[in-house]
């Protein structure tokens, strides 16, 4: 209905009550029809609907003219624009951040707590991290390779981050195995899983928080360097990466504006301790004072009786040595002579809990950097057996993530890789067998720069000797000819 002033009103069961006026209208008070027909004429009634539509589009321009919104409206309106906003904003926050599931093995090392461990979470993470925590007894490669493939059955894993408190290189080789058969990003952040290894398999998503073989050989000329120790020998076993070690020496040499003299380059086939063996003899030839030696902890020990036997140590000689044959700087064999230096991974200011963070920390990194990418994260692998086959149509590999790995910072420090699966900046330091027969750290070797404590060697008690001799002198000078001409030493 449309009022004269042209407001519509609205009843509820309008029909219901013109259908009874109508009815009224047609009877009598007695109940019998008052006309023959109850429409009136077929004229009458076309007459009736023209007036009809005459008067409907008056009634919607009135209503298009003036509307009325009441108070109680406008809190409906607001109301129902809340309901959905909330609704809306319900169905975000239950939306939860997809989830990546990262194994950390701890294998022969000092007790760590979980928390100690486990990666602060932030609010800006966009991937929530599950830190699944397994500690070994055994490191033996089988048990190794027995609890690591039960641990990914258990749990379906993105990638995993190893550390053992053991000087065994082989765990290294063994990781580089399982992380081909996984396809699995493993990392070695301490112990034997950090050691070198001289050739990776091209599969691998293998990574070390280690220096590669020729930064060890770069630091070791670096530290001769700084002390003027010019004369020097090369001895290794046929240990994996010696070629590479005595190459890198090389080349570096004969490129060098340093007048290096490299006496001798000494390849041990086997150390057995019998004077008429071919080690024996070829140990014979060196006459330098400053020999490098690359090998395993355990030739060292064989490598190193050979040479005490032949004079080899002694105050006259200084040994420096990789990172290899230190291996665990809590156990030093007897045989190794004060004063030996060694190129080490920092366990000084890098202990195992950070670097256990740090490797959690790369592998959320890269999966945040490919799930920005490629808007998913790859598909966890549920078994050391699996094939391609196995995975869902169009996923992934965990070993996806290698590319997003090679390149890391972390809480504003570089974590990134080399091709080989070494860090490209790794925390080195140069340490040194005091009196104490313990390793000390005598310098520091970042970002390609050598920072040393001694200004001029201390000159360690060698081999042998039970009192330390503090009977030197050192002179400093600058040569100015022909005030100050420097020349051999005389007798």
């Amino acid at each position: 209905m449309c009022h004269g002033n042209g407001i519509k009103f609205e009843h509820f069961s309008s029909d219901a009550l013109r259908r009874s006026q109508n009815a009224r209208k047609r009877t009598n008070p007695s109940g019998r029809p008052r006309g023959p027909s109850p429409h009136g004429s077929k004229s009458q009634q076309q007459g009736l609907r023209r007036r009809r539509r005459k008067e409907a589009p008056v009634c919607a321009n009135r209503q298009r003219q003036t509307r009325i919104v009441t108070p109680k409206g406008m809190m409906g309106v607001v109301g129902w624009v809340l309901l959905l906003l909330s609704s809306f904003m319900a169905s975000v926050g239950s939306q939860k951040p997809p989830g990546l599931s990262v194994g950390v093995i701890l294998g022969q090392t000092r007790q760590v707590s979980d928390q100690e461990i486990r990666p602060v979470r932030r609010p800006e993470d966009v991937i929530d991290i599950s830190v699944i925590t397994l500690r070994m007894n055994q490191t033996d490669p089988k048990s190794v390779i027995t609890q690591m493939c039960e641990l990914v059955s258990r749990t379906r894993l993105h990638g995993i981050v190893f550390a053992d408190g053991t000087d065994q290189e082989a765990i290294a080789q063994i990781l580089d195995f399982l992380s081909v058969q996984t396809q699995l990003p493993v990392l070695g952040v301490h112990g034997g899983s950090s050691m070198i290894m001289a050739d990776k398999d091209e599969k691998s998503t293998f990574f070390q928080f280690g220096a590669a073989l020729q930064q060890e050989a770069l630091l070791m000329l670096a530290i001769m360097e700084e002390y003027d120790w010019h004369v020097f020998s090369i001895v290794t076993s046929k240990f994996p990466g010696y070629q590479e070690f005595i190459s890198t020496l090389k080349i570096t040499v004969d490129h060098s504006f340093v007048r290096w003299d490299l006496q001798s380059v000494v390849t041990l086939d086997a150390v057995d301790g019998d004077p008429n063996s071919k080690s024996h003899i070829a140990l014979k030839r060196i006459q330098s004072p400053v020999i490098l030696l690359y090998c395993s902890k355990d030739e060292a020990m064989y490598i190193l009786e050979e040479a005490r036997s032949l004079g080899l140590i002694g105050a006259g000689y200084i040994w420096i040595v990789s990172s290899l044959t230190t291996g665990n700087p809590d156990y030093t064999p007897e045989v190794y002579p004060l004063g030996m230096i060694s190129v080490s991974y920092d366990d000084w200011e890098y202990p195992l809990e950070k670097r256990v963070r740090d490797g959690v920390g790369i592998i959320s990194s890269a999966a945040t950097s490919m799930l920005r990418e490629k808007g998913e994260l790859p598909e966890a692998q549920s078994s050391c057996y699996s094939t391609a086959s196995d995975r869902s149509p169009g996923k992934l590999p965990p070993s996806a993530l290698r590319r997003h790995m090679m390149h890391v910072w972390n809480e504003g420090r570089d974590l990134s890789f080399t091709p080989d699966g070494y860090q490209a900046n790794p925390k080195l330091v140069v340490i040194v067998l005091n009196n104490e027969r313990k390793w000390e750290k005598m310098g520091r070797w970042e970002n390609g720069t050598l920072s040393l404590m001694f200004p001029v060697w201390p000159r360690y008690n060698a081999y042998g000797d039970e009192d330390a001799d503090e009977n030197h002198l050192s002179i400093v000078t600058l040569e100015e000819k022909p005030f100050v001409i420097v020349d051999n030493v005389t007798s």
